[in-house]
């Protein structure tokens, strides 16, 4: 007799929010609140331990090329390449296709002396927006935050509050900040309370 069992389907687990209500606190001074944030469930993260020399071959996977100096990030659509030292990487993919790019990226590095590893499920990413995101992230962090020093396309970790983190900044007034799991319900009250004098948004 034929076999009717089928490949299961693998669904994606909670998101580190997942007990979270979305939040909208107004700013007490009217006008939209000063900080919009929400969890970039799922988004894909591998963590690549390799040397520059690779960075033909990943930017021909991944579309990003490796950051061109240390505390920098390269982007190519919903894609990130992130600077963590001088032979270690964080790539930044869409949800779902992490495991098909840790493979590629395995198969084309070959025997070469380099590790991928998917950490999707170890960190957890936040984006947040608003004219009030670099003073609210600057209650909790020691990095000079001024737009004219921490400019679009940076990327530093370092502590926020008690939780250590990676902080991208995409733009002037947006920011994705990446910190383990375990962190993130504690990242969202933090912000949240950090925020309420400007108002803040949490979306689900």
């Amino acid at each position: 007799m034929a076999s009717t069992s089928q490949k299961p389907t693998i669904l994606p687990g909670r998101s580190a929010l997942h007990g979270k209500s979305a939040t909208m606190l107004p700013n007490p001074k009217g006008g939209k609140p000063g900080l919009v944030f929400y969890e970039m469930a799922h988004l894909g993260k591998l963590n690549l331990r390799t040397d520059k020399s690779a960075g033909k071959m990943v930017k021909t996977i991944t579309g990003c090329a490796f950051p061109p100096a240390a505390n920098k990030f390269t982007s190519a659509g919903e894609r990130h390449a992130v600077w963590l030292g001088p032979d270690e990487f964080l790539v930044l993919c869409e949800a779902g296709k992490d495991e098909d790019l840790t493979g590629a990226i395995q198969t084309a590095l070959g025997s070469r002396h380099s590790a991928v590893t998917n950490i999707s499920d170890a960190l957890a990413a936040f984006h947040l927006k608003g004219a009030a995101v670099r003073q609210v992230l600057a209650k909790g962090c020691s990095l000079d935050l001024h737009p004219d020093s921490f400019l679009s396309g940076d990327a530093a970790q370092t502590l926020l509050s008690h939780a250590a983190v990676t902080i991208m900044a995409l733009a002037e007034d947006e920011f994705i900040v990446i910190c383990r799991t375990s962190f993130a319900s504690y990242l969202h009250d933090w912000l949240c309370d950090a925020a309420l004098e400007y108002g803040v948004t949490f979306k689900k």
